[in-house]
């Protein structure tokens, strides 16, 4: 009995020293895998896109404002939509008088873009505040006629993003493509930087809550 359960104990021991040694040589591959499941770009759009939306917060970064233009000026897509959260001014800590929509217009049209090469949608700030984001900006752009788009959002934040526009645009006969825009870390290397490891965390526990919610229906994984 005894020498049974040292033989046990030794098979126990030479699989957990085996999953360190392989968690340890294949932790890059593995963390490198975790990021592009959180931050999906496809490779290849079919034709012209309608349009590319840039998912903004209460602003829109020079990265993903960059990436649009790129796109626009090579001819991927007709149009550049960026979709803002609408802050009410009792909902700033200090009072402001700038509209933050209208500078964005001011800004490209400064790049050189004609004012109808571009649209800036502002979306209430409501909980769920991605859902309802996504939801405002489809309804403007299924009124356009827009039948497919090229989704830019920021970092690990692209997965959820992603999929709450693919649900919601299935019923409008949207196709959407996903590209995730890394401005504050880098893809290949985020698990070595600070931001890149909180985004990555914050980003996976409001995937699965969306998923919990039912916001992001299983099915779409």
């Amino acid at each position: 009995m005894r020498r049974k359960t040292k033989w046990i104990s030794g098979a126990i021991c030479i699989v957990a020293i085996t999953a360190v040694i392989l968690s340890i040589s294949f932790r890059r591959t593995m963390l490198l895998e975790a990021g592009t499941f959180m931050a999906p770009t496809v490779n290849h759009v079919e034709g012209v896109a309608d349009v590319v939306i840039l998912e903004g917060a209460e602003f829109v970064s020079k990265g993903m404002v960059s990436e649009g233009v790129e796109l626009l000026s090579s001819g991927k897509a007709k149009r550049i939509v960026i979709v803002l959260h609408r802050v009410a001014q009792n909902h700033s800590p200090f009072p402001f008088n700038e509209d933050y929509s209208s500078s964005v217009r001011t800004g490209l049209q400064s790049l050189g873009l004609k004012p109808s090469s571009f649209t800036v949608i502002a979306t209430p700030i409501r909980e769920p505040i991605t859902l309802t984001s996504a939801r405002g900006a489809l309804q403007v752009l299924s009124r356009d006629g827009v039948k497919s788009a090229i989704l830019v959002s920021s970092g690990f934040h692209m997965r959820r993003s992603f999929l709450v526009y693919q649900h919601l645009s299935a019923p409008l006969a949207i196709k959407i493509f996903p590209l995730a825009c890394f401005d504050q870390y880098r893809l290949d290397n985020w698990w070595n930087e600070d931001i890149g490891v909180r985004d990555f965390v914050e980003e996976a526990s409001k995937l699965v809550l969306y998923v919990v919610a039912s916001y992001i229906p299983l099915k779409l994984f």
